[in-house]
């Protein structure tokens, strides 16, 4: 989820590694806290598994998602991890697990993008403005606008949830979120501040329909300022 969590995410070909049954403690409180979204997502026909790096991990994504022979891999790499340390030290008191399954369920947003054939894809009724041409310069803008797209649909289903299992603590998590987002190079990758911005408040979701769906609304108003 947050700025060097979903780098696995947008490398949908990368190599994943192998699991192993023996975990740490800590992996065990993430994935404990994380289940009830990967249980939700389940119930939705996702097909996810978890995978824990088996080995020190100091340069990767503490937590991201990557895609191996059609099945969505949520992947943790919490072992001699300094970003993984970094990143449970930030989370609010007292809200661990609240922030722990918006992670989970930002991940799972992206594997829900990816297996409706919708990754990178604008809605119907979108288009992508690009004033350029096909030199490298352009190409890198629209796959950086494209990953900025992806990331705030995320970032929003991350809410969702947030909003329907822990009400009292959304105010917690989305300015914790929005801390993380906040030195975001304008323009870049995880620069989502036009989305987080609609959801500022918890009543930006219904909360009646399906949880990806509800983002998707919200997702495409803020398509509506060009990000």
């Amino acid at each position: 989820m947050l700025k060097s969590l979903c780098l696995a995410a947008l490398l949908l070909t990368s190599p994943l590694a192998r699991t192993e049954p023996a975990l740490t403690a800590v992996e065990m409180k993430w994935i404990s806290a994380g289940m009830p979204v990967v249980r939700h997502a389940r119930g939705q026909r996702l097909p996810i598994d978890i995978v824990v790096q088996p080995d020190d991990e100091p340069d990767a994504s503490p937590i991201a998602m990557g895609i191996k022979d059609g099945r969505c891999k949520l992947v943790l790499s919490l072992r001699g991890n300094p970003a993984a340390s970094t990143l449970f030290a930030s989370v609010p008191a007292g809200a661990f697990e609240a922030a722990v399954e918006a992670v989970f369920a930002h991940e799972i947003g992206h594997c829900w993008r990816y297996v409706q054939g919708a990754w990178n894809a604008l809605p119907a009724g979108f288009v992508d403005i690009d004033e350029a041409t096909a030199d490298d310069r352009n190409e890198l803008q629209r796959e950086m606008r494209e990953r900025r797209r992806e990331e705030g649909y995320a970032d929003l289903v991350g809410l969702a949830w947030t909003q329907r299992a822990h009400p009292a603590q959304y105010a917690v998590i989305r300015a914790w979120l929005e801390r993380f987002r906040g030195d975001e190079v304008a323009g870049q990758h995880h620069d989502t501040g036009a989305w987080l911005r609609l959801a500022r408040e918890p009543s930006a979701f219904r909360a009646k329909g399906p949880l990806f769906l509800e983002a998707e609304g919200l997702w495409e108003r803020g398509l509506l300022a060009r990000p």
